[in-house]
C-alpha cells in the first residue's frame, strides 16, 4: 500500500460504543513521532510496524471488553499485579520506563505475530501492556477560612468553612467505629486543626495538633502531648478509623480503643468513660452523652451560646484545611479485617450496625446526604455545608492516577477513597519489525460502571446484555459509532464532548480508518460507482482499501485482488 503524502505523525482516536449495560469509550490516544517514519511508502517495513502497533492497541481494547463478557465480572478490580523487573523491556523503555532500578507493573501482557495470519506481515509482531491508569475521586474541600487560632468563638456560621448535622440522631455513644478518608492540605506546621467533633465540648474529638493525630474522648486525650498516633502525612489521601469497644460499668476498661491508618493498627489505648456534667447535662457511666446533639466536620465546637445545651453551637475557630470523603459511622466495633477489606470500596448503606454514611460526592449544593438506607427519612443525618460560594468550601473532583513503578518487590497501590463510576485503563503497544524497529503507541480507555454498586467490583450482566455486547470471537459485530468521548483530567464533573459520527457503521476492533482517503465518507461498495486508489469501501461486512493504481471504473464488480482488507 502506498502512502499518498508525507506526514510527521498522526493522532488517532478510537471510539467504541458498547450498546447495552457498559461501554468502553476512548479517553485519549497518544501517537509517538518516530524519525524512522519519515517519507515512507505505504508498503514499507516501518508502515507495517506502525500498523502492527495499531493492531496491538485494538487487541488491548478487545481484552478489556472481553472482561465484560460474563454474567459477573471484576473489571473495576483489575490491578497492576504483574511486573517486568528493572524496566528490562524494550517496548516499555520506548514508553518512557527507563529507570533500571524500578519494576514496571501492569495488569495484562499480550504478544502475537502478525505473520502467522498474513504473509505480508512476516516477521512483524506486537507487544501490549494493559495498566490500571486512574480513577475519579470526589470529595468536599474545607478552605480553613474564617476566624482561626481560637479567635471569635461565636455562632457566625456564614464566615466559616465547615459542615454540620444538628441534631445528629442516634449517635453511637456506647461503642462505635468511625472511619473516613481525608487529605490534609494545611501547609503550616505546629498548628491545631479540628477534623470533626460531636457532643458537648470535648465529648468526642479528632484533631491534628502539631502535625500529630490527637483524638479525645470524654474530655481525655488518648495520648499525651508529644506522643504519636500514626503518621499524619500531608497532601495525600489517608484513611483513618477510630474504634471503641465500649466499657463495663464498675470496672477498669483496658485496651478498648484502637486507631487504624490505611487499615493498619497504629495504637491501642485504654479509656473509662465516666459521668461528667457539662452544659447542664450529665452523661451516664460508659456512655458518651445519652441524647441527640451536634456533629460537625471541618471545625471544632466551643460550647453553646445559651444556657445548657439549648443555645446555638459556638465554633472553636480551629478550622481544618483539606478534603474529607467517604465517612461511615457504626454502632459496632469493627475488626481490622473489616476496615481494611472495605475502605477502598463503596458500601450499600444497609450494612448491619451502620448508623450514617456520607460519600461527600454530591458535587453541588449545600447538603451532604446521609446514604444509610435502613433509617427512616425523618431521622437521616444529612449535613448542612457552610462556606460554599463565599469562603472557599468546594466540591472537588480529581483524577487520581495509579502508580505503575516500584523500587521494591511489592506492587504499588493507589491509596484513595472509593472512586466514581469511571475507571481508566492505559494500553501501551509496540509494533516490532524484523530489524528491531519499534513503533510505540498509547491509548487510554475508560470503562463506565453503569450497573451494580459503584466500586464493589461485582457488576451483574444479564444474558440479554451479553447478546448486545461487541467484541466476541469471530466476525466483529457492527455497532454505531459513539457520539461521545470521555474527557480525562477535567475538574468538577466528568465532561462529555460531542464527536463526529458521519461514518455510522464502525467495525469494532478493526484498524483505524486513517489510511482511507475517504475516511469519514466511505460507504458500502457500489459496483456502479468509481473509486480511486486509496479509497475504502465496505463489502460483505468487511472494510477494504483499494490498492489498484488505476482505481475502479464504474460498472465493474468487486475484485478482491484489487482491494486489501483493513485489519
Amino acid at each position: 500500500m502506498k502512502r499518498r503524502k508525507e506526514e510527521k505523525g498522526f493522532v488517532l482516536v478510537f471510539v467504541i460504543a458498547v450498546i447495552s449495560a457498559l461501554s468502553i469509550m476512548t479517553g485519549a490516544m497518544y501517537f509517538y513521532y518516530d524519525t524512522d517514519l519519515k517519507s515512507v511508502s505505504r508498503n514499507s517495513v516501518m508502515q507495517q510496524v506502525s500498523l502492527a502497533a495499531e493492531t496491538g492497541l485494538q487487541e488491548g481494547q478487545k481484552w478489556i471488553t472481553d472482561q465484560l463478557n460474563s454474567n459477573s465480572f471484576t473489571l473495576v478490580d483489575i490491578q497492576n499485579s504483574l511486573h517486568v523487573d528493572n524496566s528490562d523491556n524494550k517496548c516499555l523503555n520506548r514508553h518512557g520506563f527507563t529507570n533500571t532500578n524500578e519494576d514496571v507493573y501492569y495488569a495484562k501482557r499480550i504478544q502475537a505475530s502478525l505473520g502467522s495470519d498474513d504473509p505480508k506481515f512476516e516477521n512483524m509482531s506486537y507487544e501490549v501492556y494493559v495498566q490500571r491508569h486512574a480513577d475519579y475521586v470526589r470529595s468536599l474541600y474545607f478552605s480553613g477560612e474564617g476566624p482561626s487560632n481560637k479567635n471569635k468563638q461565636n455562632t457566625n456560621y456564614k464566615i466559616r468553612s465547615f459542615a454540620m448535622v444538628e441534631p445528629f440522631y442516634d449517635f453511637p455513644d456506647k461503642r462505635f467505629t468511625i472511619e473516613w478518608w481525608m487529605k490534609n492540605t494545611n501547609e503550616l506546621s505546629n498548628t491545631d486543626t479540628q477534623i470533626w467533633e460531636w457532643g458537648r465540648r470535648r465529648d468526642l474529638v479528632f484533631k491534628i495538633k502539631n502535625d500529630k493525630w490527637n483524638p479525645r474522648m470524654n474530655q481525655t486525650n488518648l495520648v499525651n502531648d508529644g506522643q504519636t498516633i500514626g503518621v499524619p502525612i500531608k497532601n495525600e489521601w489517608v484513611h483513618i478509623a477510630m474504634v471503641w469497644d465500649g466499657g463495663t460499668v464498675g470496672s477498669s476498661d483496658t485496651n478498648n480503643v484502637r486507631v487504624y491508618q490505611n487499615g493498619i493498627l497504629q495504637g491501642t489505648y485504654s479509656i473509662d468513660v465516666v459521668p461528667r456534667k457539662t452544659s447542664k447535662w450529665k452523661n451516664p457511666p460508659e456512655q458518651l452523652l445519652g441524647r441527640d446533639t451536634t456533629f460537625i466536620f471541618g471545625e471544632g465546637m466551643d460550647g453553646y451560646s445559651g444556657k445548657g445545651m439549648k443555645g446555638k453551637r459556638k465554633m472553636s475557630s480551629i478550622p481544618f484545611v483539606g478534603h474529607i470523603a467517604e465517612m461511615r459511622l457504626w454502632n459496632i466495633s469493627r475488626t481490622q479485617q473489616d476496615i481494611a477489606d472495605n475502605m477502598n470500596k463503596r458500601i450499600t448503606g444497609s450494612e448491619p450496625g451502620l448508623v450514617s454514611y456520607y460519600k461527600f460526592n454530591e458535587g453541588t449544593g449545600n447538603t451532604a446526604n446521609d446514604y444509610s438506607t435502613t433509617r427512616k427519612a425523618e431521622r437521616l443525618n444529612n449535613a448542612t455545608i457552610y462556606g460554599i460560594g463565599n469562603v472557599g468550601t468546594l466540591w472537588k473532583t480529581e483524577l487520581e492516577k495509579y502508580p505503575v513503578t516500584s523500587t521494591t518487590d511489592d506492587p504499588p497501590t493507589l491509596t484513595v477513597p472509593p472512586a466514581e463510576d469511571v475507571v481508566f485503563y492505559k494500553i501501551l503497544s509496540c509494533g516490532n519489525g524484523p530489524q528491531g524497529q519499534i513503533v510505540p503507541l498509547e491509548l487510554i480507555v475508560s470503562a463506565p460502571v453503569q450497573k451494580g454498586d459503584v466500586g464493589d467490583g461485582k457488576i451483574a450482566l444479564s444474558p440479554e446484555d451479553l447478546n448486545d455486547l461487541s467484541g466476541q470471537e469471530g466476525t466483529p459485530l457492527i455497532t454505531p459509532l459513539s457520539t461521545y468521548i470521555a474527557q480525562e483530567g477535567v475538574d468538577d464533573d466528568i465532561k462529555i464532548q460531542l464527536k463526529d459520527n458521519s461514518n455510522t457503521n464502525f467495525f469494532v476492533f478493526k484498524r483505524s480508518m486513517e489510511q482511507c482517503n475517504n475516511t469519514s465518507t466511505f460507504t458500502t461498495f457500489n459496483a456502479s460507482s468509481t473509486y480511486s486508489e486509496g479509497d475504502c469501501a465496505e463489502f460483505e461486512d468487511k472494510l477494504y482499501y483499494l490498492e489498484n493504481d488505476s482505481g475502479k471504473a464504474a460498472n465493474e464488480d468487486f475484485e478482491e485482488d484489487d482491494w486489501s482488507e483493513v485489519l
